[in-house]
């Protein structure tokens, strides 16, 4: 996967978790503590997740391949957490 691959799937997956976690962030009032707990873990797993995949670009060789899976990775991670979050409401 070439740098500029990588930089589209980053931005999509950004995209669409953004989507979700603006969807869940208008609902969140209704959640229970549980589920508040971990949108909170998950707000600070977003945030970190924004940052690297606006520089995932500017990464180069093996390494962009590195920060390609960890990004999938806690893309995945926070996918599967607002879904969990989902099915509690």
């Amino acid at each position: 996967m070439n740098i500029e691959q990588m930089k589209d799937r980053a931005e999509r997956m950004l995209k669409e978790l953004k989507t979700e976690r603006d969807d869940l962030k208008v609902q969140l009032h209704l959640l229970s503590l549980d589920a508040k707990e971990e949108w909170n873990e998950l707000e600070n797993k977003y945030e970190k997740f924004k940052a690297k995949a606006s520089v995932v670009a500017d990464v180069a060789g093996d390494s962009a391949e590195e920060v390609g899976e960890a990004l999938k990775l806690v893309g995945d991670e926070l996918r599967e957490g607002y879904k969990r979050i989902r099915r509690s409401m």
